[in-house]
Protein backbone atom coordinates (compact mmCIF):
# COMPACT_ATOMS: atom_id res chain seq x y z
CA UNK A 1 0.00 0.00 0.00
CA UNK A 2 3.41 1.98 0.96
CA UNK A 3 4.52 1.51 -2.76
CA UNK A 4 1.11 2.13 -4.02
CA UNK A 5 0.95 5.97 -2.75
CA UNK A 6 4.38 6.68 -3.45
CA UNK A 7 3.15 6.17 -7.17
CA UNK A 8 0.10 8.08 -7.04
CA UNK A 9 1.89 10.93 -5.38
CA UNK A 10 4.81 10.93 -8.21
CA UNK A 11 1.53 10.74 -10.74
CA UNK A 12 -0.32 13.57 -9.15
CA UNK A 13 2.86 15.98 -10.27
CA UNK A 14 2.79 14.59 -13.51
CA UNK A 15 -0.67 15.40 -14.49
CA UNK A 16 -0.69 19.02 -13.71
CA UNK A 17 0.45 19.09 -17.20
CA UNK A 18 -1.57 18.39 -20.00
CA UNK A 19 0.07 16.66 -22.92
CA UNK A 20 1.15 19.13 -25.91
CA UNK A 21 3.20 18.57 -28.93
CA UNK A 22 6.07 16.89 -28.91
CA UNK A 23 9.39 16.71 -31.10
CA UNK A 24 11.57 15.61 -34.49
CA UNK A 25 14.81 14.98 -35.08
CA UNK A 26 16.14 18.25 -36.37
CA UNK A 27 19.66 18.77 -38.60
CA UNK A 28 22.69 18.94 -36.31
CA UNK A 29 23.76 22.31 -35.33
CA UNK A 30 27.31 23.47 -33.31
CA UNK A 31 26.12 24.51 -29.95
CA UNK A 32 28.48 24.90 -27.04
CA UNK A 33 26.40 22.64 -25.30
CA UNK A 34 27.61 20.15 -27.58
CA UNK A 35 30.83 20.56 -25.98
CA UNK A 36 30.00 19.67 -23.03
CA UNK A 37 32.33 17.90 -19.95
CA UNK A 38 31.92 14.38 -19.02
CA UNK A 39 31.61 12.81 -15.79
CA UNK A 40 32.55 9.29 -15.41
CA UNK A 41 29.81 7.02 -14.44
CA UNK A 42 30.24 5.74 -10.89
CA UNK A 43 30.41 1.43 -11.59
CA UNK A 44 28.15 -0.42 -9.57
CA UNK A 45 31.54 -1.69 -8.46
CA UNK A 46 32.47 1.33 -6.42
CA UNK A 47 28.86 2.40 -5.98
CA UNK A 48 27.04 -0.39 -3.68
CA UNK A 49 23.58 -1.36 -3.28
CA UNK A 50 24.10 -1.93 0.29
CA UNK A 51 21.71 0.74 2.27
CA UNK A 52 24.08 2.98 4.32
CA UNK A 53 22.83 3.21 8.06
CA UNK A 54 23.82 6.04 8.96
CA UNK A 55 22.03 8.62 7.10
CA UNK A 56 19.44 10.75 9.18
CA UNK A 57 16.18 10.54 7.17
CA UNK A 58 14.20 12.78 9.87
CA UNK A 59 17.27 15.23 10.04
CA UNK A 60 17.31 15.50 5.79
CA UNK A 61 13.89 15.88 5.50
CA UNK A 62 13.89 18.72 8.48
CA UNK A 63 16.41 20.51 6.58
CA UNK A 64 14.20 20.48 3.42
CA UNK A 65 11.67 22.05 4.89
CA UNK A 66 13.34 24.33 6.77
CA UNK A 67 15.17 25.34 3.17
CA UNK A 68 11.36 25.30 1.47
CA UNK A 69 9.94 28.00 4.15
CA UNK A 70 11.66 31.06 2.39
CA UNK A 71 11.46 30.16 -0.93
CA UNK A 72 7.13 29.66 0.06
CA UNK A 73 7.66 32.59 1.62
CA UNK A 74 8.70 34.77 -1.56
CA UNK A 75 6.02 33.68 -3.54
CA UNK A 76 3.46 34.73 -1.05
CA UNK A 77 5.46 38.15 -0.92
CA UNK A 78 5.96 38.29 -5.47
CA UNK A 79 2.28 37.24 -5.61
CA UNK A 80 0.64 39.86 -3.15
CA UNK A 81 2.66 42.40 -4.94
CA UNK A 82 1.37 40.86 -8.97
CA UNK A 83 -2.42 41.18 -7.40
CA UNK A 84 -1.63 44.71 -6.61
CA UNK A 85 0.46 45.74 -9.65
CA UNK A 86 -2.03 44.31 -11.85
CA UNK A 87 -5.11 45.88 -10.13
CA UNK A 88 -3.17 49.10 -10.62
CA UNK A 89 -2.63 48.33 -14.02
CA UNK A 90 -6.67 48.07 -14.69
CA UNK A 91 -7.15 51.31 -13.13
CA UNK A 92 -4.62 53.33 -14.85
CA UNK A 93 -4.13 51.26 -17.96
CA UNK A 94 -0.59 53.06 -18.65
CA UNK A 95 2.11 51.22 -20.40
CA UNK A 96 4.57 51.59 -17.27
CA UNK A 97 1.64 49.44 -15.18
CA UNK A 98 1.41 47.08 -17.87
CA UNK A 99 5.77 46.52 -17.42
CA UNK A 100 5.40 46.16 -13.39
CA UNK A 101 2.58 43.95 -14.14
CA UNK A 102 4.97 41.80 -16.14
CA UNK A 103 7.80 42.31 -13.70
CA UNK A 104 5.96 40.90 -10.75
CA UNK A 105 4.57 38.07 -12.79
CA UNK A 106 7.84 37.13 -14.00
CA UNK A 107 9.12 37.44 -10.13
CA UNK A 108 6.09 35.39 -9.10
CA UNK A 109 6.52 32.84 -11.74
CA UNK A 110 10.48 32.29 -11.12
CA UNK A 111 9.31 31.94 -7.03
CA UNK A 112 6.97 29.12 -8.09
CA UNK A 113 9.39 27.17 -9.73
CA UNK A 114 11.66 27.25 -6.65
CA UNK A 115 8.78 26.26 -4.71
CA UNK A 116 7.20 23.68 -7.21
CA UNK A 117 10.45 21.51 -7.29
CA UNK A 118 9.63 19.95 -4.02
CA UNK A 119 6.09 19.73 -4.04
CA UNK A 120 6.20 17.79 -0.51
CA UNK A 121 3.67 18.75 2.38
CA UNK A 122 1.01 21.15 1.53
CA UNK A 123 2.15 22.10 -1.76
CA UNK A 124 0.79 18.62 -2.44
CA UNK A 125 -2.13 18.40 0.06
CA UNK A 126 -3.50 21.56 -1.47
CA UNK A 127 -2.87 21.27 -4.84
CA UNK A 128 -1.13 24.33 -5.52
CA UNK A 129 -0.40 23.65 -8.75
CA UNK A 130 -3.77 22.96 -9.88
CA UNK A 131 -4.03 26.86 -8.15
CA UNK A 132 -1.88 28.27 -9.69
CA UNK A 133 0.03 26.71 -12.52
CA UNK A 134 -2.26 24.43 -14.82
CA UNK A 135 -0.62 23.90 -17.72
CA UNK A 136 -0.43 24.47 -20.80
CA UNK A 137 -3.15 27.42 -20.92
CA UNK A 138 -5.78 27.39 -23.63
CA UNK A 139 -5.88 30.42 -24.61
CA UNK A 140 -9.41 29.64 -26.54
CA UNK A 141 -10.45 28.65 -22.70
CA UNK A 142 -9.04 31.93 -21.19
CA UNK A 143 -11.22 33.87 -23.94
CA UNK A 144 -14.21 32.22 -22.92
CA UNK A 145 -13.48 32.54 -19.26
CA UNK A 146 -13.03 36.62 -20.28
CA UNK A 147 -16.76 36.19 -21.26
CA UNK A 148 -17.85 34.96 -17.74
CA UNK A 149 -16.04 36.62 -15.44
CA UNK A 150 -18.30 39.20 -12.90
CA UNK A 151 -16.38 42.27 -11.11
CA UNK A 152 -14.92 41.25 -7.74
CA UNK A 153 -16.50 37.74 -7.99
CA UNK A 154 -14.67 34.61 -7.31
CA UNK A 155 -13.11 32.85 -10.70
CA UNK A 156 -16.39 30.91 -11.81
CA UNK A 157 -16.46 26.89 -10.88
CA UNK A 158 -17.45 26.46 -14.64
CA UNK A 159 -14.46 28.18 -15.63
CA UNK A 160 -11.80 25.23 -16.63
CA UNK A 161 -7.93 24.56 -15.05
CA UNK A 162 -6.53 25.55 -18.74
CA UNK A 163 -8.01 29.11 -18.13
CA UNK A 164 -6.46 29.75 -14.48
CA UNK A 165 -3.56 30.43 -12.61
CA UNK A 166 -0.08 32.10 -14.01
CA UNK A 167 -0.29 30.47 -17.70
CA UNK A 168 -3.82 32.32 -18.40
CA UNK A 169 -2.82 35.42 -16.46
CA UNK A 170 0.39 35.23 -19.03
CA UNK A 171 -1.31 35.14 -21.52
CA UNK A 172 -3.53 38.01 -20.70
CA UNK A 173 -0.46 40.47 -20.41
CA UNK A 174 1.53 39.41 -23.38
CA UNK A 175 -0.61 37.45 -25.80
CA UNK A 176 0.59 34.95 -28.48
CA UNK A 177 2.58 36.93 -30.49
CA UNK A 178 1.31 40.52 -29.98
CA UNK A 179 2.84 41.79 -26.33
CA UNK A 180 2.47 45.70 -27.89
CA UNK A 181 -1.29 45.10 -28.47
CA UNK A 182 -2.32 43.81 -25.12
CA UNK A 183 -3.09 47.19 -23.29
CA UNK A 184 -5.26 48.19 -26.24
CA UNK A 185 -6.96 44.59 -25.55
CA UNK A 186 -6.91 45.55 -21.39
CA UNK A 187 -9.17 48.65 -22.15
CA UNK A 188 -11.89 46.02 -22.50
CA UNK A 189 -13.46 45.65 -19.21
CA UNK A 190 -13.86 42.15 -18.67
CA UNK A 191 -10.43 41.24 -20.20
CA UNK A 192 -9.15 43.42 -17.27
CA UNK A 193 -11.55 41.78 -14.40
CA UNK A 194 -10.50 38.38 -15.24
CA UNK A 195 -6.97 39.85 -14.79
CA UNK A 196 -7.53 41.20 -11.64
CA UNK A 197 -9.33 37.74 -10.49
CA UNK A 198 -6.46 35.62 -12.04
CA UNK A 199 -3.97 37.38 -9.87
CA UNK A 200 -6.11 37.72 -7.00
CA UNK A 201 -6.25 33.99 -6.75
CA UNK A 202 -2.94 33.17 -7.42
CA UNK A 203 -2.12 35.75 -4.16
CA UNK A 204 -4.44 33.70 -1.61
CA UNK A 205 -3.79 30.43 -2.70
CA UNK A 206 0.01 31.91 -1.66
CA UNK A 207 -0.97 32.99 1.31
CA UNK A 208 -2.92 29.91 2.35
CA UNK A 209 0.29 27.80 1.44
CA UNK A 210 2.41 29.87 3.32
CA UNK A 211 0.55 29.42 6.59
CA UNK A 212 0.25 25.75 6.19
CA UNK A 213 3.57 26.11 5.62
CA UNK A 214 4.84 27.84 8.93
CA UNK A 215 3.04 24.98 10.60
CA UNK A 216 4.10 22.12 8.53
CA UNK A 217 7.76 23.39 9.05
CA UNK A 218 8.00 22.92 12.78
CA UNK A 219 6.93 19.31 12.30
CA UNK A 220 9.25 16.30 14.40
CA UNK A 221 9.76 12.94 13.01
CA UNK A 222 10.40 10.39 14.84
CA UNK A 223 12.18 7.03 13.00
CA UNK A 224 9.79 5.63 11.45
CA UNK A 225 7.57 9.01 10.26
CA UNK A 226 10.99 10.67 9.32
CA UNK A 227 11.34 7.51 7.07
CA UNK A 228 8.13 7.93 5.46
CA UNK A 229 8.85 11.49 5.14
CA UNK A 230 12.09 11.26 3.23
CA UNK A 231 10.60 8.15 0.98
CA UNK A 232 7.93 10.38 -0.27
CA UNK A 233 10.08 13.90 -1.01
CA UNK A 234 13.46 11.70 -2.72
CA UNK A 235 10.14 10.61 -4.96
CA UNK A 236 9.03 14.24 -5.65
CA UNK A 237 12.49 14.88 -6.25
CA UNK A 238 12.67 12.25 -8.69
CA UNK A 239 9.69 13.60 -10.57
CA UNK A 240 11.07 17.10 -10.48
CA UNK A 241 13.39 16.18 -12.29
CA UNK A 242 11.65 14.55 -15.11
CA UNK A 243 9.31 17.32 -15.15
CA UNK A 244 12.40 19.73 -15.88
CA UNK A 245 13.29 17.75 -18.91
CA UNK A 246 9.70 16.57 -19.99
CA UNK A 247 6.76 18.35 -19.39
CA UNK A 248 7.39 21.74 -20.01
CA UNK A 249 9.68 21.59 -22.35
CA UNK A 250 8.19 20.03 -25.51
CA UNK A 251 8.67 16.96 -24.39
CA UNK A 252 11.97 16.81 -25.84
CA UNK A 253 13.45 14.42 -22.97
CA UNK A 254 10.89 11.86 -23.84
CA UNK A 255 12.52 9.56 -26.00
CA UNK A 256 8.44 8.49 -26.93
CA UNK A 257 7.22 11.52 -29.01
CA UNK A 258 8.39 12.04 -32.65
CA UNK A 259 6.04 15.30 -33.78
CA UNK A 260 7.56 18.48 -34.43
CA UNK A 261 8.04 20.78 -31.57
CA UNK A 262 6.25 24.20 -31.36
CA UNK A 263 6.66 27.37 -29.10
CA UNK A 264 3.64 27.18 -27.29
CA UNK A 265 4.34 23.40 -25.90
CA UNK A 266 7.22 25.01 -23.96
CA UNK A 267 6.43 26.27 -20.34
CA UNK A 268 6.28 30.33 -20.35
CA UNK A 269 6.98 30.70 -24.19
CA UNK A 270 4.95 33.99 -24.22
CA UNK A 271 7.14 35.83 -21.59
CA UNK A 272 10.29 34.04 -23.14
CA UNK A 273 11.23 32.82 -19.07
CA UNK A 274 11.48 29.47 -19.72
CA UNK A 275 14.68 29.75 -19.14
CA UNK A 276 14.67 31.71 -16.35
CA UNK A 277 11.90 28.76 -14.84
CA UNK A 278 14.62 26.05 -15.41
CA UNK A 279 17.18 27.84 -13.69
CA UNK A 280 14.95 28.34 -10.83
CA UNK A 281 13.54 24.87 -10.38
CA UNK A 282 16.91 23.37 -10.71
CA UNK A 283 18.88 25.93 -8.27
CA UNK A 284 16.08 24.42 -5.91
CA UNK A 285 17.33 20.78 -6.60
CA UNK A 286 20.59 22.05 -6.14
CA UNK A 287 20.37 22.81 -2.89
CA UNK A 288 18.29 20.01 -2.14
CA UNK A 289 21.65 18.20 -2.74
CA UNK A 290 24.50 20.56 -1.32
CA UNK A 291 23.06 23.11 1.21
CA UNK A 292 23.58 22.64 4.84
CA UNK A 293 20.86 22.41 7.24
CA UNK A 294 20.61 24.30 10.37
CA UNK A 295 23.36 25.34 12.47
CA UNK A 296 25.30 24.26 9.49
CA UNK A 297 24.50 20.70 9.94
CA UNK A 298 25.62 18.75 7.36
CA UNK A 299 23.85 18.33 3.36
CA UNK A 300 22.49 15.47 1.91
CA UNK A 301 25.55 14.69 0.08
CA UNK A 302 27.79 15.02 3.36
CA UNK A 303 25.56 13.12 5.51
CA UNK A 304 25.70 10.09 1.92
CA UNK A 305 29.34 11.00 2.12
CA UNK A 306 29.68 10.23 6.16
CA UNK A 307 27.62 7.04 5.48
CA UNK A 308 30.62 5.20 3.03
CA UNK A 309 28.99 6.67 0.24
CA UNK A 310 31.86 9.65 -1.00
CA UNK A 311 31.55 8.46 -4.59
CA UNK A 312 28.26 9.06 -5.16
CA UNK A 313 28.31 11.97 -3.13
CA UNK A 314 30.68 13.56 -5.66
CA UNK A 315 28.67 12.04 -8.52
CA UNK A 316 26.03 14.22 -7.46
CA UNK A 317 27.63 17.32 -6.99
CA UNK A 318 29.79 16.93 -10.62
CA UNK A 319 26.38 16.45 -12.20
CA UNK A 320 24.46 19.05 -10.36
CA UNK A 321 27.47 21.85 -11.21
CA UNK A 322 27.76 20.30 -14.94
CA UNK A 323 23.67 20.72 -15.35
CA UNK A 324 24.21 24.26 -14.01
CA UNK A 325 26.73 25.46 -16.75
CA UNK A 326 25.25 23.80 -19.63
CA UNK A 327 21.61 25.82 -18.55
CA UNK A 328 23.78 29.01 -18.65
CA UNK A 329 25.04 28.54 -21.65
CA UNK A 330 21.53 27.98 -23.33
CA UNK A 331 19.88 30.82 -25.37
CA UNK A 332 17.85 32.98 -23.44
CA UNK A 333 14.43 32.04 -25.61
CA UNK A 334 14.87 28.18 -25.25
CA UNK A 335 11.66 28.24 -26.48
CA UNK A 336 11.91 29.60 -30.00
CA UNK A 337 15.33 27.86 -30.03
CA UNK A 338 14.20 24.32 -29.11
CA UNK A 339 10.77 24.76 -31.56
CA UNK A 340 13.57 25.73 -34.49
CA UNK A 341 16.31 23.17 -33.48
CA UNK A 342 15.59 20.55 -30.91
CA UNK A 343 19.23 19.12 -30.88
CA UNK A 344 20.41 21.93 -29.14
CA UNK A 345 18.51 21.37 -25.82
CA UNK A 346 19.90 17.77 -26.13
CA UNK A 347 23.06 18.12 -24.30
CA UNK A 348 21.16 19.55 -20.97
CA UNK A 349 18.41 17.06 -21.51
CA UNK A 350 20.60 14.58 -21.26
CA UNK A 351 22.85 15.79 -18.42
CA UNK A 352 19.28 15.68 -16.32
CA UNK A 353 18.43 12.39 -17.30
CA UNK A 354 21.59 10.96 -16.03
CA UNK A 355 21.19 13.37 -12.85
CA UNK A 356 17.26 11.47 -12.80
CA UNK A 357 18.77 8.16 -13.36
CA UNK A 358 21.25 8.35 -10.52
CA UNK A 359 18.94 9.57 -7.92
CA UNK A 360 16.06 7.00 -8.65
CA UNK A 361 19.35 4.24 -9.21
CA UNK A 362 22.10 4.60 -7.13
CA UNK A 363 21.13 7.33 -4.46
CA UNK A 364 17.67 4.74 -3.71
CA UNK A 365 19.47 2.18 -3.50
CA UNK A 366 22.46 3.54 -1.16
CA UNK A 367 19.50 4.81 0.95
CA UNK A 368 17.21 1.81 0.84
CA UNK A 369 13.99 3.64 -0.78
CA UNK A 370 12.03 2.40 -3.73
CA UNK A 371 10.83 4.98 -6.32
CA UNK A 372 7.85 4.49 -7.80
CA UNK A 373 6.61 4.53 -11.50
CA UNK A 374 6.53 7.65 -13.10
CA UNK A 375 5.91 8.35 -17.00
CA UNK A 376 9.12 8.02 -17.95
CA UNK A 377 9.89 4.10 -17.06
CA UNK A 378 10.80 2.88 -20.58
CA UNK A 379 13.12 5.65 -21.48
Amino acid sequence: MKHLTLALTTSFLATACATQSPRIAAEPTTSVAQTVPTVATTSSALVTTTPVSSLDAAATVMNWQTQQLPRIQTLADNSAKLRDSVATLCQRLKADQLEQARKDWKSTYAAWRTVEALPMGPTLTRRTAWQIDVWPSRSPKVEEAVRLVEKDAPIADSVGAAAQGLPALEYLLWGDDRAKAQLGRLHFRQRCQYSVALAREVATESAGLLADWQTFERQQYDTETGRQAFEEAVNLIASSLQNLRDKKLARLGSSKIIKQAARQDFDAWRSHQTKAGLTATLGTLESIFLAPGPNNSPSFVDRLAAADKPLLAQHLRDEIRIAREVLAKLPEDIAQAGSRNPIALKPFLDLIKRLQSLVELQVADAVGITIGFKDSDGD
